[in-house]
């Protein structure tokens, strides 16, 4: 009614003005507060911004995953509960659902509100958008099993609030499809007749102003990070995507190619919850990369307050010996993981003021590619030449960090990449094919010091590394008794009064009917792909 009232008094110069005019009358009495159409691509870049999560950060992986991996340990040592997942632990859930998975889900409905032509324009776009949202569900489902996919972000255009749940596997198979279908459409649409991401692309914009040349390369490698999920579960499965993929001459081939997201020093802000400060290095972890001339050791950690890199004891038992004990009155006796390779604008307190460095979050990089690789050959699943593609990942990962550490501004860091080849010459890094497998995890396992969420996944898929191999671990007891880290999320089960009650509840205990799941809230339980 009010915008009746409003055209009324200029009726006669609406009706001699052209018809276009129409549209005129209309966008200026529509309700200021609302908001009508969302640009796409708007919403691609605040998805991406989005998809880290300082509250992850504090508790997933400084004070759970990075203690269980033993690259770090509480400052105190740690403590005989420290395998247990703490109460809030599983952000990433809360992120996929309330911010990334939401926007990228609302981007095909955007677009089908605009015309033909513009619709045509946007399939690179949306295809782009569908390998993303697939990278963030399989990272959920990953540790939680099955969840609500196929049915869920519907609520806003009026679908259904009660999501179903996708079974892991049903989920992995749909994902696999998707990321196929995106890679089909970037592979076949011509460029010059799409709309780019540009700048909107927060992981690749810096690099081209039209990144889907990028993002085929980045849906393949992702095609093979979840089929290798399939090892125990679906080998012929897993054989099949790897041989699919690999036929696609459009892979990673260098660190330019990694899915990684770029941040302005203020993004990860040292002052809050990313503070990284008073993590000191696991021993197993430090000892192991400054006895074989790691070059990539300075860029991880800090020396300690008599100038080396004395790491802490993963094993509570260890770090209360009373030889040991003493040493964690003050922090700095241990090495400490580098403040501003996570948090760049961390402050030394030196004088000089915060850091004004380049941030990043690596989803999959070249260097993971290329483990990944190499793991698919040395398995003879798919490929040839594992020791290449070793060597390949080591390198890239050295390179990789050697340039994160400098855009970070790490204060005295020193570059030891041109050292790389002395490194690939040592004894426990030189390839070895009778324990290449091993060796192949454990390289994957440094690579991945800032992604420690896949470490934690490529332990529970390949045993790597353990006490016994070439990367070794901590036998982590406490009070005698053994500790092992966990497998998953804890679950817990809704209220009856839930709106959602029954679709989740019927997945929980389908999830429950297999006995290597253990109860809901169990966290050394195993979720459908982490079959023993």
């Amino acid at each position: 009614m009010k915008i009746v009232k409003y055209i009324s008094p200029l009726l006669g110069l609406a009706l001699l003005a052209a018809s276009c005019k129409k549209d005129t009358f209309v966008n200026i009495n529509v309700d200021p507060n609302t908001l009508y159409a969302v640009d796409p691509a708007a919403e691609f870049l605040e998805a991406g911004a989005g998809s880290q999560s300082d509250f992850e950060y504090y508790y997933d992986v400084y004070r759970d995953i990075n203690y269980w991996m033993q690259y770090t340990t509480n400052p105190a040592g740690n403590s005989p509960t420290f395998t247990t997942p703490q109460s809030n632990f599983n952000y990433r859930y809360g992120v996929f659902y309330g911010k990334v998975g939401r926007d990228l889900a609302d981007m095909p409905v955007q677009v089908s509100r605009m015309t033909p032509d513009q619709q045509a324009r946007k399939q690179n776009i949306l295809a782009i958008a569908a390998i993303f949202k697939a990278y963030y569900a399989f990272y959920v489902s990953d540790i939680n099993g099955s969840i609500p996919y196929t049915d869920a972000f519907q609520a806003r255009q009026g679908g259904t609030l009660t999501p179903k749940y996708d079974t892991q596997q049903d989920l992995f198979d749909t994902l696999d499809t998707q990321i196929k279908t995106a890679v089909h459409t970037l592979e076949t649409n011509n460029s010059a007749t799409q709309d780019s991401l540009a700048l909107n692309d927060p992981f690749y914009g810096r690099l081209a102003n039209n990144t889907a040349p990028y993002w085929i390369k980045a849906g393949n490698a992702l095609r093979l990070k979840i089929a290798l999920r399939l090892m125990k579960r679906s080998p012929d499965k897993l054989t099949s995507i790897a041989q699919e993929v690999l036929a696609d001459a459009n892979q990673m081939s260098s660190n330019d190619d990694g899915w990684v997201l770029l941040v302005g020093p203020a993004y990860a802000n040292a002052s809050g919850n990313w503070n990284p400060s008073d993590f000191p290095a696991a021993k197993p972890f430090i000892d192991f990369l400054n006895t074989n001339g790691d070059p990539r050791l300075g860029a991880f950690f800090m020396k300690d307050n008599q100038g080396g890199y004395r790491g802490s004891w993963p094993s509570p038992d260890e770090a209360k010996l009373p030889a040991n004990k003493g040493l964690y009155n003050n922090v700095d006796t241990f090495a400490q993981i580098q403040p501003r390779l996570f948090a760049p604008n961390y402050d030394y307190g030196d004088g000089n003021g915060a850091g004004t460095g380049v941030g990043f979050f690596p989803l999959l990089t070249y260097a993971e590619y290329c483990f990944i690789r190499a793991d698919l050959a040395a398995r003879g699943i798919a490929g040839s030449n594992p020791d290449v593609w070793y060597a390949n990942g080591i390198k890239a990962s050295v390179a990789f960090y050697d340039e994160r550490a400098i855009e970070a501004n790490i204060k005295g860091y020193v570059s030891k990449a041109s050292t790389v080849n002395t490194y690939l010459a040592m004894p426990d890094i030189a390839y070895d094919a009778t324990k290449g497998i091993e060796q192949i995890a454990c390289q994957a396992n440094i690579e991945l010091f800032r992604q420690p969420s896949e470490a934690w996944a490529w332990w529970k898929r390949t045993g790597f590394p353990n006490t016994t191999t070439v990367l070794p671990w901590s036998d982590l007891k406490a009070n005698g008794a053994e500790l092992v880290p966990p497998r998953r999320a804890m679950l817990v089960l809704s209220l009856p009064t839930y709106s959602n009650y029954n679709n989740q509840k019927a997945a929980y205990d389908a999830m429950a009917s297999d006995p290597n799941f253990g109860a809901l809230n169990d966290p050394f339980g195993r979720v459908w792909w982490d079959a023993p």
